[in-house]
């Protein structure tokens, strides 16, 4: 792989045989300590299997290359027997979008902003006390990293440190 491959930013798609589905996730940079990637695993549960691949963002978000990439990575299963090729979803993304939906769509502070009901967990943490590991002490990532209410609030935080400039 060239220099410049290794440095385009990129997702990874987890690709689930399963359920038939491609989960949108972060790279590993964005997603310190595979959080995202756990909780996602979790969620298939131990029976599915799948794989976890690196796709360059620009191709992804390209639909005439994102359409090729689903059809490589489901491997033509469903082709000529009118079965749906893999759905892609960002769950995330849609979680918490139904979660800013359910608070009416607030234009400013959201009441559960980073509360912890809405801290994401992978569920380890019986695991980890059974066989007396430490509790994680990876990055927190909450449900609103992914809603648009972020991005008041990084204004606002924005706007907070220029004010001291």
């Amino acid at each position: 792989m060239s220099n410049k491959e290794e440095q385009e930013p990129y997702f990874r798609l987890l690709v689930c045989k399963n359920c038939r589905t491609i989960d949108e996730l972060p790279s590993a940079e964005e997603d310190p300590g595979d959080t995202l990637l756990n909780i996602t695993v979790e969620r298939h549960g131990e029976l599915h299997y799948g794989r976890l691949w690196n796709v360059p963002k620009a191709v992804w978000m390209t639909p005439a290359l994102k359409e090729d990439v689903v059809k490589q990575l489901s491997g033509g299963e469903g082709e000529g027997l009118g079965l749906p090729f893999y759905n892609t979803r960002m769950q995330f993304a849609e979680d918490a979008m139904t979660c800013y939906s359910i608070h009416n769509r607030p234009k400013g502070q959201c009441p559960d902003y980073k509360s912890d009901k809405k801290k994401l967990s992978a569920g380890t943490e019986q695991m980890r006390k059974a066989e007396n590991l430490n509790k994680y002490a990876g990055p927190t990532v909450y449900l609103c990293d992914f809603c648009p209410v972020k991005s008041f609030n990084m204004v606002k935080t924005h706007d907070q440190i220029k004010a001291f400039d």
